[in-house]
């Protein structure tokens, strides 16, 4: 029997644009890379795992969502890097924390040498919190402050 293993599936999120302007929309991304791997190192014919990654609804507009596949020096698949990117008006003192979810779902073969269990995976990445800076307008200069 083969064990089937998704490794190294921890996401990364967060606000990529800066500085955080109030009044301005920002950008939040995140994206997960995985490896999907066995005891010898081969994909399980006919079973494999389904992945996805999203904000919760509260975190803002959809801009994107995308996925590239990871090959190894043969040319196999063994795994993808999925991105999901929202927008979102920073009209606060603070950006607050949003959630990204990646999951898993499993499906089995038809072939009885080859079985998973059934069990789905899902991670959470919280967004820490970002200061907004204000723009102030003088005379000469554009200045930003918290």
């Amino acid at each position: 029997m083969f064990q089937f293993v998704v490794s190294d599936p921890k996401s990364t999120c967060g606000v990529i644009t800066s500085p955080a302007i109030r009044g301005q929309n920002v950008q939040l991304s995140c994206s997960m890379t995985y490896r999907r791997l066995t005891e010898n190192r081969t994909s399980i014919p006919g079973a494999f795992p389904s992945s996805s990654i999203s904000w919760e609804s509260a975190a803002g507009t959809f801009l994107s969502r995308s996925k590239t596949s990871v090959t190894n020096s043969v040319g196999y698949v063994i795994g993808e890097t999925l991105q999901v990117d929202v927008t979102t008006l920073a009209s606060e003192a603070v950006i607050p924390s949003y959630n990204c979810i990646s999951s898993f779902t499993f499906t089995d073969s038809a072939n009885p040498y080859y079985t998973f269990a059934l069990n789905n995976v899902s991670w959470t990445c919280v967004s820490k919190p970002v200061i907004t800076q204000c723009t102030y307008f003088s005379r000469y200069f554009k200045l930003f402050s918290n």
